[in-house]
């Protein structure tokens, strides 16, 4: 998504999304006895090309990078939900989505979001932008109950 400047909003919106919309219809499509729960190495590879794709393809797109300037360095707001829910009309705990066990254990409980705001540079070098994913999710994990993440596990 890309939402353009108008008269009345001077600000371009950009968003990177991947929805796993039916988990059984994934599970069949793959060979049989692979695991269709995402590794935080999955979750952290798509954070980051949706991260990059935000923050630097998609605003590319309004016009001249080098014309353009950042009234503020962006916000950048990464999630990790699960949105469908079950049968019973409760989303299901994201740890049944995502392995989190690299996160240790969650003192609050199961929970069906994790997210984190980012504020930084539009451009930088993939290296960087991948260490200060791994620093915004270990503050994410600790906000939402994994007190014991740690960045070099991850």
């Amino acid at each position: 998504m890309l939402a353009l400047p108008t008269t009345l909003e001077s600000t371009v919106v950009a968003c990177a999304d991947v929805l796993i919309e039916n988990p059984e219809a994934w599970a069949a499509a793959l060979e049989p006895g692979w695991n269709t729960q995402l590794g935080l190495d999955e979750v952290q590879a798509v954070l980051l090309a949706a991260w990059e794709t935000a923050a630097e393809l998609l605003p590319d797109v309004v016009g001249d990078p080098a014309s353009l300037t950042w009234a503020a360095p962006p916000t950048t707001e990464l999630r990790i939900t699960s949105e469908q829910p079950a049968d019973n009309s409760v989303l299901p705990a994201l740890d049944t989505l995502v392995g989190l066990g690299l996160l240790g254990q969650n003192d609050n409980g199961p929970r069906p979001k994790l997210a984190v705001t980012i504020t930084a540079a539009p451009a930088m070098d993939w290296a960087e932008r991948q260490h200060l994913l791994r620093e915004a999710l270990v503050h994410m994990a600790h906000a939402f109950g994994y007190v014991d993440a740690e960045a070099d596990v991850l």
